[in-house]
């Protein structure tokens, strides 16, 4: 009996066996136990049992449930964090799928609105268009501008550069720092930071 609850049970309970077996002391850490062994290299390992290991699952499948749950509800809301600043260009892509920073004081905007509708300003003419979202998915469409011409050199170039991504554009990310537009390819076209 003595053997059996060696192998099966905890080092406390091995030691107060041998006490119960032997009419000595408890044998403290370090201490000797009968047989010339101390009581420190006995002890047994200890094993992860079987309610940790069921801990630990239920944890791992409610954060997984807290995640799936929640993904819809952050997609569904990614349209409206298109309406929560006023943007500015910092970069766009030509023809070419070149980033070129926007031009220095043409202050080319977009502003979305909770009813679909977008407006800014284009570097010269001023713009407009509706938009629907769903998911990460994005689509401009009826586009049109003013038809001002400015003559300091480049912003035209960038105006219809600008307007010609806008239309392209299928998909959208945003953060606290940036709103990146990408066009079906998934390629950045447009990158907007707040105004």
């Amino acid at each position: 009996m003595a053997f059996f609850l060696i192998f099966h049970k905890n080092s406390y309970r091995v030691s107060c066996q041998v006490q119960a077996m032997t009419d000595e002391s408890p044998a403290g850490d370090g201490d000797a136990v009968p047989g010339g062994t101390t009581d420190s290299a006995d002890k047994p390992e200890e094993k992860m049992g079987l309610a940790f290991y069921a801990t630990l699952a239920l944890i791992g499948i409610l954060v997984l449930m807290i995640v799936v749950v929640n993904y819809p509800a952050a997609r569904a809301d990614a349209g409206i964090e298109l309406t929560q600043t006023n943007w500015t260009l910092q970069s766009y892509a030509d023809s070419a799928g070149t980033h070129i920073p926007a031009r220095n004081g043409t202050g080319v905007t977009a502003l979305f609105d909770r009813e679909g509708h977008l407006s800014g300003n284009a570097g010269c003419n001023w713009y407009g268009g509706t938009y629907q979202t769903r998911d990460y998915r994005i689509t401009i469409s009826s586009i049109f501008s003013t038809e001002m011409f400015c003559q300091e050199p480049g912003v035209m170039e960038q105006e219809a550069a600008f307007l010609a991504s806008l239309s392209t554009v299928s998909s959208f990310r945003v953060s606290e720092s940036s709103l990146n537009f990408y066009d079906a390819a998934g390629t950045i076209v447009l990158v907007f930071v707040p105004a």
